[in-house]
């Protein structure tokens, strides 16, 4: 036996597809569940803290002291403080797990730097006084950069106007 179906029913069929090709089309992307965005924020959070103690231990191979890791501020965050004689690096370290978008230094804007130099501000006293013999050293704003491709020292970044 064969289905008999007429010209307004294909023609229906028809429309009724490409509506529900066209509604999957724009419909936003299905949101993950809670559960398994906590475990890709730990996931990033591990990775982030282990890109930190691979830059810390670059720096440190290169003659520098941490004195100070995760230095908080109702501004933000500053990754590590550094030292080594009178200089002091304020270190932001990025990690990506690729290059799209530019990659770990593309990261960074305007608006994160304002919070980092205005963290870096707010801890600058304190770690003068503990040291450098209150002293100001001089400052200086380094990111390091971990991608597939390793570790990438960025001196100087990022100079206050």
């Amino acid at each position: 036996m064969h289905a008999h179906t007429n010209h307004t029913e294909n023609a229906f069929l028809l429309a009724s597809s490409t509506q529900m090709l066209n509604d999957a089309h724009h419909k936003r992307p299905q949101r993950l569940p809670a559960s398994q965005r906590l475990l890709n924020n730990q996931h990033a959070q591990q990775k982030g803290l282990q890109a930190e103690q691979r830059a810390q231990q670059l720096l440190e191979s290169e003659g520098f002291q941490c004195i100070g890791k995760r230095l908080r501020s109702r501004f933000g965050e500053i990754d590590l403080a550094m030292a080594k004689g009178r200089l002091l690096i304020w270190v932001e370290v990025r990690y990506r797990q690729n290059d799209q978008f530019g990659g770990a230094a593309a990261s960074l804007n305007d608006s994160k730097w304002q919070r980092i130099f205005l963290t870096a501000q707010y801890w600058l006293k304190n770690l003068t006084k503990r040291h450098f013999d209150g002293h100001t050293p001089f400052c200086r704003f380094d990111v390091v950069t971990q991608s597939p491709h390793g570790l990438n020292w960025l001196k100087d970044v990022w100079q206050v106007t």
